[in-house]
């Protein structure tokens, strides 16, 4: 299947994916995703220091994959039974290592991202973990 940057492709399809990036990711992670014709909304450009559970609580967070390094997001969402996007990148990469950490992230969403993933990647691995649904 073809691969498109800014695109999410399984089984033959793409799907264009918004990437919505919590503050705490490293700037030139941020660019790197642009660079490379991602559609980035930064919590840093548009929402500083907005609350963890407001950004779940966004009405279009649905439509985003969600890219942190806080682990406060997985309990909000698995213990909390908050309000999921798309898909969350939990990125456990050393903050001075940004470039690998957005090659790896690039990797991650060119490359088969399913909808209702809580991935973390870490700098030897990545793991796929199911969101929860809400009934």
């Amino acid at each position: 299947s073809s691969r498109q940057a800014g695109h999410c492709c399984t089984e033959g399809s793409c799907l264009k994916v918004r990437l919505l990036v919590d503050e705490n990711i490293h700037r030139k992670v941020v660019e790197e995703l642009r660079r490379n014709r991602h559609d980035v909304l930064w919590i840093k450009d548009v929402a500083p220091g907005i609350a963890d559970s407001e950004i779940l609580g966004r009405d279009d967070i649905s439509n985003f994959v969600f890219i942190t390094n806080d682990r406060d997001f997985g309990e909000l969402i698995f213990a909390k039974n908050m309000p999921s996007p798309a898909a969350i990148l939990y990125t456990r990469m050393p903050h001075r290592d940004w470039k690998l950490t957005a090659e790896r992230l690039m990797n991650v969403i060119e490359n088969g991202l399913a909808p209702g993933q809580f991935v973390t990647i870490e700098t030897a691995n990545t793991r796929y973990k199911p969101l929860p649904t809400l009934d």
